[in-house]
């Protein structure tokens, strides 16, 4: 009995061993059998023969000699100028042009076969293109950048196609051809009907395309135009509302966000614009440039006050606008305007040359200078004989009194004592002034004395 098992054991072992040795044999043989020599030659890295399975396509061996096919997971390392739409194919004697780029926009599996053993890919560099610009699909696309390698016989519609077509903003009546007339630099224009050639491929609109062309396909002006403006604050309905650009007023958006709260302070209420044709201010920006000796005395005074101004705040009549209607108050708003409803204050503001600086909450029985007290009293730099209170409904400026009244929002400004800088261009205004005045009577004193 027990030889019997000896004898069954021994040969299993050998059976074992004779499936191993096959099952590796016919695996060397197996491997040897699926995979393609296939050469790729050209304007790639490294051109030459490689090894790839009978599932590759075209555009893998091309990866394998690192040309720029891949841009998402192979670094571009090929020329920059290598094509994508004029690969040959050559199998079993016979060419087979291949527009790859057609397989990587549209999935044309055509245009991307897969390989055989003995294949070999040749990839040409570009040597013509042509341009498209305006509202087309893909334009942003690394693999375009606006530039299309011209095939021969391209037409319009093979470019719109590779760019995924038109946007629906497409003013297709009025595309353009831009084309440069023989070897010169004299170009002429050639007008296309979109929607023709769209709706028959074969129509004579379809025009062959030459090298260097360039295609503009117009946006509709205003087409869809998404403008808003924002609410902020004490307002029922804050938001980012829609308007028409340059046509709905303050007036109706108020109305439609609820208009304000019980607690909104119109008298500070604002609008903020921020579109630049409003805030153009050549004489502004030209002062900025300009030294303070420079400036006349209104110039000076003028930036002064510019200065500290809010840029693109619009007046502020909410509060009229609001409770009496009264349209001549009214603004058109644009595209991106803020407004922007501040709660009604309840605190006096004290600013310049005091200790402390800032917010005292607002007492009817105190007078500024009850209120320069709280705020620590004067600096040594104060110019007591300027100070001012600041209406917040207004901007109105006040020399005080002790019976001044101050409401909520109002500022107390101290101004600092000023340095010679400050004086130097009346100095220099007055002195030029006497010194023409001098030298004038001087000139009349000899014609008389002549």
């Amino acid at each position: 009995m027990k030889n019997i098992y000896k004898f069954i054991l021994v040969l299993v072992v050998l059976l074992s061993s004779i499936c191993l040795f096959a099952q590796e044999d016919i695996s060397q043989q197996f491997s040897s059998e699926i995979m393609y020599n296939v050469s790729v030659v050209g304007a790639v890295k490294n051109p030459g023969v490689y090894m790839v399975l009978p599932t590759s396509r075209v555009s893998e061996a091309i990866k394998l000699a690192n040309t720029l096919i891949d841009t998402i997971n192979v670094p571009v390392h090929a020329s920059n100028n290598a094509s994508k739409r004029n690969i040959s194919l050559k199998r079993n004697n016979e060419v087979v042009k291949l527009d790859l780029l057609r397989f990587l926009v549209l999935g044309e599996e055509k245009s991307n076969p897969y390989l055989e053993d003995g294949d070999i890919i040749v990839v040409p560099v570009v040597k013509e293109q042509v341009q498209i610009f305006g509202a087309i699909a893909n334009k942003n696309d690394e693999e375009l950048l606006n530039s299309i390698e011209l095939k021969s016989g391209d037409r319009v519609s093979d470019i719109i196609e590779l760019v995924m077509g038109i946007l629906p903003s497409a003013d297709n009546k009025n595309a353009e051809i831009v084309r440069f007339i023989g070897d010169s630099s004299d170009t002429e224009s050639i007008n296309l009907n979109l929607d023709i050639i769209m709706n028959n491929i074969e129509s004579n609109e379809n025009i062959i395309l030459q090298n260097d062309d360039r295609i503009y396909i117009r946006e509709i002006p205003e087409y869809h135009n998404k403008s808003f403006i924002t609410l902020i604050g004490e307002i029922a309905y804050e938001g980012t509302y829609a308007i028409e650009n340059n046509k709905t007023t303050l007036l109706q958006i108020i109305t439609k966000a609820g208009g304000p709260t019980e607690d909104a302070d119109l008298f500070n209420a604002y609008l903020k614009r921020i579109s630049k044709e409003d805030l153009q201010e050549p004489e502004y920006q030209k002062l900025r440039k300009t030294r303070a000796e420079d400036m006349s005395i209104l110039e000076y005074r003028y930036l002064r006050n510019r200065l500290t101004e809010g840029s693109g705040v619009f007046a502020k009549n909410f509060d009229t606008l609001w409770n009496n209607k009264e349209l001549e108050y009214d603004i058109i708003l644009k595209d991106g305007d803020v407004i922007y409803f501040p709660a009604k204050p309840v605190a006096i503001k004290i600013s310049g040359e005091v200790a402390n600086p800032g917010l005292i909450n607002h007492d009817a029985e105190l007078n500024y200078l009850e209120y320069i007290e709280l705020a620590g009293g004067l600096t040594s730099k104060a110019r007591k004989g300027k100070i001012k209170i600041i209406r917040s409904n207004t901007g109105e400026w006040l020399k005080p009194s002790k019976n001044t009244k101050l409401y909520p929002g109002d500022t107390i400004f101290i101004p600092r004592k000023e340095r010679f800088s400050y004086y130097w261009p009346y100095i220099q205004e007055t002195i030029a002034f006497v010194t023409g005045l001098a030298t004038s009577i001087i000139v009349i004193k000899s014609l008389m004395a002549n």
